[in-house]
């Protein structure tokens, strides 16, 4: 068997395995970075309602207010009513938590057969921690005389601070599976051309042998022009400009030259190599940008709650290990509601990205997740409490010069940090309730001085 024939079947079976694996691993990538999307969505629509309803006249209501439909039970459901009927929520509705893990409904928003004041509901682990102050999605669907469905959840604060009531968002399980199973096999379908083109370009070659290297050549040069369209487009939209800059892809220009065909007689396995080099660098670029997606906020790039999840499990255990070495510092951002009450939702997402794009210069992006609407973590490794008071410090006068900024809005935050005692702390969750105290204290002392003010 001549040499080059070896080099052909060689690479023709690189290509085929190449299509193969690639396809299957674009598959599942994307599979997961749409459900880590779409939980994304259902979040944000419990998260905003949450935030635009008052704690303490939630708090306040009873089943009486229903009957005489009295200004805070009119304000509330007008509230829920405005998100019911302009997002791909099925219900929307306010839960009180009645202690042992017992739920009931407070306010509900369905027009034809509302929850009563105080009727059950469904308790799932993310009502639970939306009752703990924590956010949450249902991982999986739940049952009751409503129907089969998702929910997400998000807990209402009172002015002290405390869990008021939850906003439950029920998203119908069939439609968001059917979404997600329509994305999935689409790009399975795409996943799968792809392998039978390269099937067919393999049958192709292998029966015209040497003959055929510039058809295979062309053929690959086409496939890889697609690919690198995808990543221009996706590497110039503006909606993935965090993503694209933390996955540290640069952004490319657009190239209208027409390509010249290249005659590949000369060296057909060197100019082959080339063109599969090309593909795979592309296709490596455009994974980096999913895997971003998956465990990046969309907003601001930084790591979102399921990279922070990851994060603690990874702290958890270096803790077991005795290896442990780290820092957290909890920022919020005191008056992210009355700056949606003034501006809107849409100069809030700016708020956010700036602050974002704030805190990134003080702590590094590396060490960054946005874990809600207002609240950002930072796990660092080890510092001294003097230390971080000085990168808080600087954090304060780049804030105070965005707050001297033309739009005239003022800016506060809150900060708690802890840092990591060997010895003495046996998880995660010991640090988080120093940092958390530190937090709820500096922003008590923020109000007072406020008031003063």
């Amino acid at each position: 068997m001549k040499l080059t024939t070896k080099y052909l079947l060689m690479i023709c079976s690189v290509v085929f395995a190449v299509n193969l694996v690639m396809g299957f691993v674009i598959a599942q990538q994307s599979k997961e970075t749409l459900a880590t999307q779409i939980n994304a969505r259902m979040l944000n629509v419990a998260n905003t309602a949450a935030a635009s309803i008052d704690g303490d006249m939630l708090k306040a209501v009873t089943a009486d207010d229903k009957a005489a439909g009295s200004e805070s039970y009119k304000e509330i459901m007008d509230t829920l009513t405005l998100y019911l009927e302009n997002s791909d929520v099925t219900y929307i509705y306010t839960i009180q938590d009645m202690g042992n893990d017992k739920f009931a409904f407070i306010i509900d928003s369905d027009p034809v057969n509302p929850g009563e004041f105080g009727e059950e509901v469904v308790t799932t682990e993310a009502l639970i921690d939306a009752a703990k102050g924590t956010p949450g999605v249902d991982q999986e669907p739940f049952t009751d005389s409503w129907g089969r469905f998702y929910s997400s959840y998000s807990p209402v604060f009172d002015s002290d601070g405390k869990v008021a009531g939850i906003i439950g968002a029920d998203f119908d399980a069939l439609w968001l599976e059917t979404q997600i199973r329509k994305q999935y096999m689409l790009i399975l379908i795409i996943a799968m051309a792809a392998v039978i083109i390269g099937a067919v370009l393999v049958i192709i070659v292998s029966s015209k042998t040497t003959g055929r290297f510039q058809a295979l050549y062309d053929e690959l040069s086409s496939l890889t022009e697609d690919v690198e369209e995808l990543n221009t487009e996706i590497v110039n939209n503006p909606d993935y400009k965090g993503l694209v800059e933390d996955a540290g892809v640069e952004n490319i220009p657009a190239d209208t030259t027409p390509t010249k065909a290249k005659d590949v007689t000369e060296d057909a396995v060197g100019a082959l190599s080339d063109k599969l080099k090309s593909m795979h660098d592309s296709m490596n670029q455009y994974l980096s940008i999913v895997r971003r997606q998956a465990y990046a906020d969309s907003l601001t790039g930084l790591g979102n709650r399921a990279a922070y999840s990851n994060a603690v499990k990874r702290l958890n255990m270096s803790i077991s290990q005795g290896i442990a070495s780290f820092s957290v510092i909890i920022i919020d951002i005191d008056n992210l509601k009355s700056i949606i009450d003034e501006h809107g939702h849409e100069y809030v997402d700016k708020v956010i990205y700036d602050m974002a794009g704030l805190l990134k210069k003080s702590y590094g992006a590396e060490h960054l997740y946005r874990i809600n609407d207002d609240s950002f973590m930072v796990i660092t490794d080890s510092m001294t409490l003097k230390r971080i008071e000085e990168i808080n410090r600087s954090f304060d006068e780049d804030l105070a010069e965005y707050n001297a900024g033309p739009d005239g809005v003022r800016v506060t935050v809150s900060k708690g940090a802890a840092v990591y005692r060997p010895g003495f702390d046996s998880e995660y969750r010991e640090i988080f309730k120093r940092a958390d105290g530190e937090l709820s204290a500096a922003r008590q002392a923020g109000q007072e001085q406020e008031e003063k003010s």
